[in-house]
């Protein structure tokens, strides 16, 4: 294996030096074609931007005097687009020559006049992120080094033909960009401001090394691949209170996006700085390519200044300018938040898309319109008119993290975007209009396995549970009566576990997967059982759709959409917006329960919230609702008539229960 401690600083291939003695003559004048298996291909490397003596010799040592290669260190070489590839190995460490991994690894020529078009990568088989087991490395942690991140190295595809005797020399590169940030102190910062400042960068953690070089988890360098924090590098700290950050990225553009966060402060004292470049060339991180950044924070914000980006990754120090103008960026939700600059001599551009740039000054005033949860990440500080007078970039985003229960969930005019508003707030009815549902439940740990799954597969950070504002059906079967459901799955599969005392209902909060897993077994291939026999997962599955003439409350994307709520859910909604004490019931092996004046209670603890909108539907007395949980019949929760709160269990053949539905974001 390489070293993989030391750092890639030169790459040198060879091989097959005496299988080329042979002479072209073999090839007669009126034929181009070189007999089978007879002219294998020679390999020979280099690595871009960085100083050797000799790139095509493996004696050569890099700058800490280590080399790069060891013995059977791999190199992948593929000719077909990446499709399939070929394994070489080092096999004189001294020397540099490679053999191929077996003679099904050989690559040969065929003909004289042949181009061929050629990549190769190292290490053969590399993944960032993605938890695939072997091979796999980390980007997210770079403060202690960077480890094997160093060794990626890819040459780009280019055609390479017969006429220089078959030779073929590799220009190597890295396959990953490196950042280089410089923090430094400016007018009015003291040292002590900076001296636990945190610099984190933002981008794609996880990657796949390949015939294209290194890509996002998605395939595609510039899609939206799987963004996160990566913590980078501290240099040792220069003189004149700045200190320089290193991190290396996978390639990707950043232009719009936020890409360097410095945090100055500790505790509640902290503020956050962002920058996110504006140039279609400040932050678009190309492989092998360093790109410098220095970072002045200033009494008067934070100013950047983008140095010799593009060059070949090397060590290069980064060097200031002197102070100019601020530049502020100003990122918001694309609805719901209005920006106005507050000086006449500032300029305050609209970009599109919420994004704003302030120049020649730094106050705006920042308008709430929906009376929504937002949170402002920056720093700043707030005038006695509640004026902001800027220090930093700020982001404006809607604020899920800070989700109460009782917050209405409201979605945007394009029904794409969930915000909250405030539970506590007297919304207006333009505003309440937006409302789907109401929190029940902030606690990440109850909403359920799938559900969690479905949230990260799409990069959404899950943060609590809604419950609808109106039943998706007034009465229908949950089932066949009598079928325990699942009862042959594997363990942890929906089913599987029967729900069938109250600890059990307590501690089953897998609503989004028991729902799942009966519309894709029932509701499948041509399967009419769905809409016929398992009519409350038909209704669950329909609700907020336009075939159910309830589209208004179609659940936004970045939610698992609606699913009927399992016990422990219910339990969630009943205890934490209904008010009801069942603490003493979450241990219990009871089968059931019933609690007297629970019903009446709940009822009219859950109706303050849904009163405050005209078209939600109210709980009343002597209506009973189906939880997703069950055995061989069904667990449900009943308002009783005379006030009981009822949790217990149902034939699944009855039809006069309800369906009120659940999701979560």
């Amino acid at each position: 294996m390489m070293n993989q401690s030391n750092p890639f600083r030169h790459l040198a291939v060879a091989g097959f030096a005496c299988l080329m003695a042979a002479s072209c003559s073999d090839v007669t004048d009126d034929s181009i074609t070189l007999p089978d298996g007879k002219y294998p291909m020679t390999f020979t490397a280099s690595v871009d931007g960085l100083a050797a003596p000799n790139p095509a010799s493996r004696a050569t040592t890099d700058v800490n005097g280590q080399t790069s290669w060891q013995e059977n260190d791999p190199v992948a070489i593929s000719m077909d687009g990446g499709a399939n590839h070929k394994v070489y190995k080092i096999s004189d460490a001294g020397t540099g020559a490679m053999l191929p991994d077996g003679e099904a690894n050989t690559l040969y020529w065929q003909k004289s006049d042949e181009t061929k078009t050629l990549a190769a990568w190292h290490p053969v088989s590399c993944t960032i992120g993605s938890n695939t087991g072997s091979g796999e490395v980390s980007i997210t942690d770079q403060r202690s080094g960077f480890g094997t991140l160093e060794n990626i190295l890819h040459a780009p595809a280019r055609d390479y033909t017969y006429s220089n005797g078959g030779s073929v020399a590799f220009t190597f590169r890295h396959a990953l960009a490196k950042v280089k940030v410089a923090l430094k102190k400016g007018d009015g910062i003291e040292e002590s401001d900076l001296s636990n400042a945190i610099v984190t960068f933002t981008g794609y953690t996880a990657g796949t090394l390949g015939y294209g070089g290194m890509t996002d988890s998605e395939g595609m360098t510039g899609s939206e691949g799987s963004n996160g924090d990566i913590s980078p590098k501290a240099e040792t700290p220069a003189g004149g209170g700045a200190a320089t950050y290193t991190a290396l990225v996978i390639p990707q553009q950043m232009k719009g996006k936020k890409f360097i966060k410095v945090t100055i402060g500790t505790g509640g004292a902290a503020r956050d700085y962002y920058y996110t470049p504006t140039g279609n060339n400040d932050a678009n991180l190309e492989a092998g390519k360093q790109y410098n950044y220095t970072i002045t924070v200033k009494k008067t914000g934070l100013e950047v200044t983008v140095t010799g980006n593009g060059v070949s990754w090397t060590d290069e120090s980064i060097t200031g300018t002197s102070d100019t103008n601020v530049t502020y960026q100003i990122t918001t939700p694309t609805t719901g938040v209005t920006i106005e600059k507050t000086e006449d001599a500032a300029t305050l551009a609209d970009n599109g898309g919420g994004s704003y740039t302030l120049s020649g000054g730094n106050t705006v005033s920042i308008t709430n319109n929906y009376g929504a949860r937002i949170g402002i990440k920056g720093l700043y500080k707030v005038n006695e008119d509640g004026t902001y007078i800027l220090k930093s970039d700020l982001l404006i985003e809607y604020s899920l993290a800070n989700a109460q229960v009782g917050d209405f969930y409201c979605k945007t005019p394009d029904g794409t975007t969930g915000y909250l508003i405030p539970g506590e707030a007297s919304p207006t009815e333009a505003q309440l209009k937006a409302c789907i549902g109401i929190v029940y439940s902030t606690d990440v740990n109850r909403i359920g396995t799938a559900a969690k799954k479905v949230l990260t597969d799409k990069r959404i950070t899950p943060h609590g549970l809604v419950m609808a504002l109106t039943d998706a059906s007034d009465g229908c079967r949950w089932g066949d009566n009598g079928k325990d459901e699942n009862s042959g799955g594997s363990e942890g599969t929906p089913f599987k576990a029967n729900t069938d005392n109250l600890m059990k209902m307590y501690n089953n909060v897998d609503g989004y997967g028991e729902t799942q897993w009966i519309i894709k077994t029932y509701g499948s291939g041509g399967n009419t059982a769905l809409q016929n026999t398992y009519t409350a997962f038909y209704h669950a599955g329909r609700y907020g759709t336009t075939e159910s003439s309830t589209e208004k409350y179609v659940a936004p994307a970045n939610t698992t959409g609606w699913f009927i709520p399992s016990m422990g859910q219910w339990w969630d909604i009943l205890s934490n917006l209904g008010g009801v004490n069942l603490k003493d019931k979450e241990t219990s092996d009871e089968t059931y329960t019933y609690i007297p004046d629970a019903a009446t209670n709940a009822k009219d603890k859950l109706n303050e919230a849904l009163s405050k909108i005209s078209d939600a539907k109210e709980f009343a007395l002597d209506t009973y609702f189906w939880s997703s949980s069950e055995y061989n019949g069904a667990c449900y929760v009943g308002f009783n008539y005379y006030g009981y709160l009822n949790l217990n269990y149902n034939g699944k053949g009855s039809s006069y229960l309800r369906v009120r539905c659940s999701f979560a974001f």
